[in-house]
């Protein structure tokens, strides 16, 4: 049992090596938590605290002995809750333990204390043995590059990480790494290049075709591809600023590899900037490497940041002389000597720490650990061709890890308000599962929000929906995740949501988010938000769940009755399985779900009664100047057209596969609200920052990853405006790609704002010389098409839409100015919409819309 304690505590409490010795049974596990569950029985004095004293040597061993061999915050280990900072032990069984030894025979003493000296030092020489072995792994790992250049060793490990397709832009300061796509590169020995690269018409486009292959991708273990960009220093770097700005807020995997001018560079040289500084706000890892020798290191731990816990971007800065430095024999042995350190060895912030940790096993890992100090450090260790990350060990207490490594790696853990748990949140086998389980089966009137993190569980939460007859809204991002043509749907919620899942929220008893993080745009003003669920939480017969990935999102904005730290689709199985069993054991268990038909039947009545309305025109006879001849002609609206492109789909029977792109505006909206959705990522767009132009950019990253889907972008005037260069890159590359232009010729949400907030006095707002879309594309050698009245758009939206499946269409529509409605003003509960285009409507103007 004492050598047991010793291999946890890493020998730093003789106090309970005493007690251990004096009483076996008490010895257990002795874990954190065990001591505090028996802290009142062992003592009465709440709250001791030991200090150490000048007399007290050797407890001042113990306690550096402790913090020589404990993690530290930064480590995604924390030191153990029994050691504060100072150091001093807050476990007041230390005492009574101390008192026992004090006790001893002074024989018995000398020989415990012999045997803890010995178990300790024999730690510590297993703690450099392992220190030592790692290392050898490592530089077993670094050789298998031996003799690669440093732009060699980043293709090969893209190669590696299944990149099929990067995006970028040309520049001296990346020219040896773009010189590795080249197929007449030696590397390829006269073969195609494993990676097809695509130059764009610049790097702001190039990054947010990388979103669009990322955004609509995944791999085989279920996750999100990353998208991957290569451009060069300077001007290139703060091109791409607003791409990976775009990706950290919608959660997009990318990894940015850039140029940048030598180290040997003198101060201010051509194209030097600040890229780390620049990108380090805007990503989850923002990085300039030191030697070619850890290149390797830097490329997995890239791809494992990027894609794991909430996805976002990483940002590689690559001078230009490492880029061609060689990893030789010397290189690599020095890398190893002088970087593969223990924080005791040096005081710098390096890339890769080595650490030891405690295991599964209850005794110590040397582990890499990979980052940095401000960020945050994750395990690895060494695997056969990359670094893999350490497991979390089940025996590790749940306040001894910290955020960094909690938002990488979810508990599957449940936490309630009341809930005072020391391991941090109850089980999905624990009695708190069967009171969330409760909870939802008992709730009159629940409702599910579906978010991004639900487009992995489709299956799942049609299954839990279905077993529970429960109501279905979704996010922008998780459109698609629950099939729109199912009679639980109830579409978007939110801002410009349908009236339906808004009226819901707020009178639902339950509300259950699951895989979104309560983003303005779907709460409306936050202390008006779910006010029924809130007051059937108080009544103890409702309230919030909220499931996330994120330990960091838990209260964030909303304070959940649950919260849920686990995958949308762990859970989701979870709760499939509870019913499942529940049923299994008693059929006359089984859901009684009578409860919620009056709350079904008032969604078909909220649906009849309150649908998003399509603007309509009267028909206008038009006279030919020229010929004299009149016909009939019917303008159109926004709304008009998507709602006929989404008709010509379904009587198709394609819409499961098509993929829907939009720019930022009116349009993106209309298509939100008006486009049936039925499969998860089929709605392609940016949310959170709002990004205008990149519907073009999405569009061909989606095509480049899902070659046999229907990619069509749907896009305004002014959205198009800003990045219509590349249809020169959709040209080059034959990308058959479908582009929808509804020309309003003005940016419409804005101007309605304006309209409502500034007494109708527009600026900055009409596009008053757009070019002739038809002609553009024709300069590029693509082909168009043209409408502008209600009578010809049957045939031509089915011209562009199935006419011509192996080359790119842009269809040009003119379109009346009309707003998309519903709209919850800013400042206004989720239930407070404008419903019609009344010029009367009043909004509080105090209320800046953003």
């Amino acid at each position: 049992g004492s050598k047991q304690i010793i291999m946890k505590f890493s020998g730093a409490a003789y106090a309970i090596l005493a007690a251990s010795a004096l009483n076996p049974a008490t010895t257990l596990a002795f874990t954190p938590s065990a001591l505090v569950r028996k802290r009142r029985a062992l003592v009465n004095n709440k709250g001791v605290v030991h200090h150490p004293t000048r007399g007290n040597v050797s407890y001042r061993k113990k306690v550096r002995a402790w913090h020589n061999l404990s993690l530290e915050p930064w480590s995604g280990v924390k030191m153990s809750s029994a050691v504060d900072e100072n150091p001093t032990f807050k476990i007041a069984a230390d005492q009574l333990a101390e008192n026992d030894y004090s006790a001893l025979a002074a024989d018995e003493r000398s020989r415990i204390g012999q045997q803890k000296q010995e178990a300790l030092s024999n730690q510590e020489d297993d703690v450099e043995r392992n220190k030592g072995a790692l290392r050898a792994e490592a530089e077993r790992y670094l050789r298998t590059f031996q003799g690669e250049s440093g732009a060699a060793v980043i293709f090969s490990k893209l190669v590696e990480h299944g990149v099929h397709t990067v995006n970028g832009y040309s520049g001296g300061a990346v020219l040896p790494l773009l010189d590795q796509f080249s197929t007449d590169h030696p590397r390829h020995g006269g073969e195609i290049s494993k990676i097809r690269w695509i130059t764009n018409s610049n790097e702001s486009s190039s990054g947010h075709v990388a979103e669009g292959m990322a955004k609509s991708s995944t791999e085989s273990d279920g996750r999100l591809a990353a998208g991957v960009v290569v451009a060069t220093s300077g001007p290139g770097v703060t091109n791409l600023i607003t791409p990976l700005q775009d990706a950290i807020a919608d959660g997009v995997p990318l990894v940015v590899l850039c140029g940048q001018a030598a180290t040997n560079a003198p101060p201010d040289s051509f194209q030097g900037a600040p890229a780390v500084e620049l990108t380090s706000p805007c990503t989850k890892w923002s990085y300039q490497i030191k030697s070619a020798a850890e290149l390797p290191f830097v490329m997995d731990y890239a791809f494992y940041v990027a894609r794991n816990g909430r996805p976002g971007p990483v940002f590689i800065d690559l001078p230009k002389d490492l880029q061609t430095q060689v990893l030789t024999d010397e290189l690599i042995t020095i890398y190893v000597k002088q970087e593969l350190k223990d924080r005791s060895e040096t005081d710098i912030d390096p890339l890769v720490r080595i650490q030891h940790m405690p295991n599964a096993s209850e005794s110590s890992d040397v582990v890499l650990l990979i980052g940095n100090d401000k960020r945050g450090r994750l395990p690895f260790f060494v695997g056969a061709s990359k670094i893999e990350p350490v497991p979390l060990s089940p025996k590790m207490k749940f306040s001894a890890v910290d955020a960094y490594r909690w938002d990488h790696t979810p508990s599957n853990k449940i936490f309630t308000k009341n809930a005072h748990d020391e391991e941090g949140g109850a089980s999905f086998t624990s009695e708190t599962m069967k009171t969330l389980m409760d909870t939802i089966q008992n709730a009159q009137k629940p409702m599910i929000i579906a978010g991004q993190g639900c487009n992995d569980s489709s299956d799942e939460l049609k299954k839990f929906a279905e077993k529970l007859q429960i109501p279905v809204a979704s996010t922008l991002h998780g459109l698609g995740s629950f099939d729109e043509r199912h009679p639980l749907a109830l579409n978007m919620v939110g801002m410009h949501g349908h009236p339906t899942p808004n009226f819901m929220a707020q009178e639902c008893d339950l509300m259950i988010c699951i895989g979104s993080r309560f983003d303005d745009r779907i709460t409306g003003r936050l202390n008006a938000f779910v006010p029924e669920a809130k007051k059937a939480e108080a009544e103890g017969r409702g309230g919030i769940i909220h499931v996330d990935i994120r330990l960091s999102e838990k209260s964030k904005s909303v304070s959940p009755t649950f919260f849920i730290h686990s995958f949308a689709r762990t859970f989701l199985a979870e709760a499939n399985k509870y019913l499942e069993q529940q049923e299994a054991s008693n059929p006359t268990n089984a859901p009684n779900r009578e409860i919620v038909r009056p709350w079904f039947n008032r969604m078909k009545l909220l649906q009849t009664e309150f649908p998003v309305r399509i603007p309509g025109f009267y028909p206008e006879e038009i006279v030919d100047e020229q010929t004299g001849k009149s016909a009939v002609r019917t303008r159109m609206s926004c709304q008009y057209v998507v709602r006929a492109m989404n008709d010509h789909i379904l009587k198709k029977g394609v819409m499961d596969d098509c993929l829907f792109t939009t720019g930022v505006g009116i349009h993106q909206m209309v298509a939100a609200q008006l486009i049936t959705w039925t499969k998860p990522r089929q709605m392609i767009s940016s949310g959170s920052l709002g990004t205008m132009g990149v519907a073009l950019g999405y569009v061909i990253g989606a095509k480049l990853a899902n070659g046999n889907k229907i990619c069509i972008a749907v896009d305004g005037d002014g959205s198009f405006n800003m990045t219509f260069t590349e249809l020169k890159t959709i040209a080059e590359f034959n990308i058959p790609v479908k582009i929808l232009i509804l020309d309003n010729e003005c940016q419409m949400m804005v101007e309605y704002w304006q309209r409502l907030f500034f007494d109708g006095r527009y600026i900055a707002v009409h596009n008053q010389q757009n070019p002739e879309y038809t002609k553009l594309a024709e300069a590029f050698g693509i082909k168009s098409i043209y409408c502008d009245c209600e009578e010809d758009l049957d045939a031509k939206m089915d011209e562009f839409l199935f006419s011509d499946p192996n080359e790119p269409v842009l269809f040009h529509v003119r379109v009346e100015r009309t707003p998309c409605l519903p709209l919850v003003a800013p400042g206004q509960a989720l239930n407070d919409m404008i419903l019609i285009d009344d010029q009367y409507q009043e909004v509080d103007k105090a209320v800046a819309p953003s």
